[in-house]
């Protein structure tokens, strides 16, 4: 039986993180692919580079910033967000809350109405309740209705109704009173509010260059590859591999989606019950190849409407033109789903037509190609118990030598930075958000 004071579970950006910063130490990384960054990853075809969806790189934190810094120096560029909303046929500044002009009359009529009656009266005790309330509290019925709730409905695959709300105060812009009149009635200019405001993304290769320099400083010899654990004794400290090995460790730590560590733990019966109550949604999605460049120059645009599949649509090539061959474009159109289940005929028929009505292609004829990827763990919902069920896990993880590290590992929506962050707070350091 092998024994380790570190054993990590997951090569993706959180599990590199604690590898890292472990460096001299010992520790086993074990990873079930072939290769290191999980979802932060490039592929490169006919010249295109495709990311797994949108990955962006924004940092806040001393500590990030430094390793960044360590690893690329100046071999990244700084991107100034250009993001929009595609519904009722025109293309509106993102967040949508404020920048409702150019909508029909009686739509932006609605939002600003819906607006004031929060602002002045609605109940914002109501907001905690769950992310349905939060809206109605903070922005109002006609904003609701016409963004917040058909595409947060898509996204999560529920009714905002049925998950919590605690995540919306730092990811979702609360506008002002005269933000919301001055975006109804002026042709508004980009406005970059929120967290991803600006990023910044690597000179060459992709977002997956990030995990390729940071596994580059790790000792590569504390890696196993295409091996995952099998079932997990927290008691006696061991983890059972699916090569056959067996790892006794002093330390604990998960990146892997908590549902399924739960539903690895032996001789815990509380946890397989636990982690049936987790639900995900799956993300499928189209990396798609151009002939030439996008019809409109927006980087990602949101799509609340029902009558279209996708929920969102952004394009490499606008984002940074490196990413395509010069004088063509691309783009990734995202779908989410329960289960692995996708028509995936049906989403490229839907692809296709929301791309024309988007005016982001002309014809069919100017795709080279569309290339069909799924991510099966790709939005945590937030269960009416997530609360209750994520005090007893973290709890349970404190008391058993388990670190629980990585939007997945910690079951919550997070960015590239919490994750990184999340590793080294797995190995003993002590860094904020």
């Amino acid at each position: 039986m092998k024994e380790i004071k570190y054993l990590i579970l997951g090569a993706g950006l959180s599990g590199l993180s604690a590898a890292y910063h472990l460096h001299g130490k010992d520790f086993l990384v074990v990873e079930k692919s072939d290769h290191v960054g999980g979802l932060c990853t490039s592929e490169r075809k006919n010249g295109f580079t495709f990311d797994q969806t949108g990955h962006w790189l924004h940092t806040k934190t001393t500590e990030v910033k430094a390793l960044v810094a360590k690893l690329f120096g100046d071999d990244l560029i700084e991107v100034v967000r250009r993001t929009h909303i595609f519904s009722h046929n025109v293309f509106t500044q993102y967040p949508f809350q404020s920048n409702t002009y150019g909508l029909p009359v009686d739509v932006v009529k609605e939002c600003v109405i819906g607006f004031v009656k929060a602002y002045y009266e609605n109940d914002k005790s109501k907001a905690s309740e769950n992310f349905y309330e939060w809206c109605m509290a903070y922005l109002g019925e006609g904003i609701s209705k016409h963004f917040m709730i058909p595409y947060n409905t898509k996204i999560y695959t529920v009714h905002p109704k049925f998950y919590a709300s605690h995540w919306c105060d730092f990811y979702i812009p609360k506008p002002t009173l005269e933000q919301v009149i001055a975006g109804a009635v002026t042709a508004p200019e980009q406005k970059n509010v929120g967290y991803n405001a600006t990023f910044r993304y690597p000179v060459e290769n992709g977002i997956g260059e990030f995990p390729k320099r940071l596994f580059d400083c790790c000792e590569k010899e504390k890696f196993i590859f295409n091996t995952y654990p099998v079932s997990i004794d927290a008691e006696a400290k061991t983890v059972r591999l699916s090569n056959g090995e067996t790892v006794k460790y002093e330390h604990l730590v998960n990146t892997i989606p908590l549902n399924k560590f739960l539903k690895l733990l032996e001789n815990q019966p509380w946890a397989h019950e636990m982690a049936e109550r987790m639900k995900i949604a799956s993300v499928s999605y189209f990396n798609a190849a151009f002939s030439k460049p996008c019809g409109h120059p927006g980087h990602w645009f949101y799509i609340p409407e029902e009558k279209f599949m996708p929920y969102r649509v952004g394009s490499f090539s606008n984002i940074y033109s490196r990413l395509a061959p010069e004088g063509k474009g691309s783009a990734y159109i995202e779908y989410t789903h329960q289960g692995d289940s996708c028509d995936v005929g049906l989403f490229r028929e839907k692809s296709v037509g929301l791309l024309l009505a988007m005016g982001l292609i002309s014809s069919e004829k100017d795709i080279e190609f569309m290339d069909y990827r799924k991510i099966e763990s790709g939005y945590v919902i937030y269960h009416k118990e997530y609360f209750d069920d994520m005090k007893f896990v973290r709890n349970w993880c404190r008391e058993a030598s388990v670190a629980l590290a990585g939007r997945y590992g910690k079951w919550e929506y997070a960015a590239m930075e919490n994750a990184i962050i999340d590793g080294m707070n797995a190995v003993g350091l002590d860094v904020k958000y």
